[in-house]
């Protein structure tokens, strides 16, 4: 999380400022709160859900909906629904400057940050517009096309995509090989929790994405993504767990379950994708809301009910009226 952020006072007397002011208050809010919020970065370009900004500016969804909606509209930021990505093209001016030396110690961290992001629509916008300024020196984003590149010429880096692609062959190439041994030794599956429980049934990862995630409770929507991300968090956190496929599925669908009958706020709009890059299983767990009680019907009270029997052997009674507040206000709790 950045210490500071930097709001230059165009932001209120400049052209976008006005467009701003026009549009309303909520359209203001929700741009400034895109310059300074926790979850900014640097160069602007960032994760940014749509419930963040509802929760953390107090206008709630149809607020934070409209405003952002507003910023779009006067050129402030851009949007991506699916991917929930907010680009705002010039925030990266104002907080790292107009211009970078060469030798500044900021070009690499802006292009650490920039290859840090997940996949989006702003990707190749940015490289475009900032390249010369930061002298970045990898795009994201474009596809390259090399028709007629002659046999033996220098390849170069590879790109992330590559990178991805090989990795993805290794693993691929690694399960058919296992495949092949557990055919050949005729073994039964490991009770410890092998990823795959017999040979020749798929993919493993895809198969814990599809059987345990994906019906978890979550939107069912840009399943594609989804099952991309997955496979990469399940990367990431086997190199700590050595655990399987289906042991991490399982720990995202058991802590999916649990935030929807917590009926957390926002829950039943989130998207699978916007979950897993998120890293959501790692936010604070709800509460869940405590069980209802049965209001007595044989005409006997519990024990701090809202009237207490007399052990005298009279027939007076007393009143608790905070027992009965509580009752009209739809509190059973004793």
């Amino acid at each position: 999380m950045r210490d500071y952020g930097k709001v230059s006072p165009q932001f209120w007397i400049g052209k976008t400022g006005k467009a701003l002011r026009q549009a309303g208050c909520e359209a203001q809010l929700v741009s400034l709160y895109l310059l300074t919020n926790p979850h900014a970065n640097m160069i602007g370009l960032y994760y940014m859900p749509l419930m963040f900004i509802a929760h953390e500016t107090g206008l709630g969804i149809e607020g934070a909906s409209k405003g952002l909606q507003s910023s779009i509209d006067a050129g402030f930021c851009h949007y991506d629904e699916a991917s929930e990505m907010v680009w705002v093209p010039e925030m990266a001016a104002h907080q790292i400057g107009t211009e970078l030396n060469p030798k500044d110690k900021r070009c690499p961290g802006v292009q650490n940050e920039y290859n840090a992001q997940p996949e989006n629509p702003f990707l190749s916008a940015f490289y475009d517009k900032y390249r010369g300024h930061y002298h970045m020196a990898v795009c994201r984003g474009k596809v390259e096309e090399k028709p007629s590149e002659p046999e033996g010429a220098s390849k170069g880096l590879p790109s992330q995509e590559q990178e991805q692609e090989q990795e993805k062959d290794q693993e691929q190439k690694a399960l058919s090989d296992s495949n092949r041994t557990a055919k050949a030794e005729s073994a039964s599956p490991d009770p410890a929790g092998e990823e795959f429980s017999a040979p020749g049934e798929g993919d493993p990862v895809d198969l814990a994405f599809e059987n345990i995630f994906w019906g978890a409770g979550l939107r069912k929507d840009a399943k594609v993504k989804a099952r991309t991300a997955f496979r990469t968090k399940f990367r990431d956190w086997k190199k700590t767990t050595r655990g399987t496929p289906a042991e991490f599925a399982g720990m995202l669908a058991a802590d999916i379950r649990l935030r929807v009958q917590a009926k957390q706020m926002g829950i039943d709009k989130l998207l699978p994708t916007s979950y897993l890059n998120g890293e959501r299983w790692n936010d604070e767990k709800p509460t869940m809301p405590p069980s209802g009680q049965a209001s007595p019907t044989d005409g006997s009270a519990p024990a701090s009910s809202w009237y207490t029997k007399s052990n005298d052997g009279s027939a007076e009674v007393f009143i608790n009226q905070s027992a009965i507040e509580r009752m009209k206000r739809g509190d059973r709790r004793q």
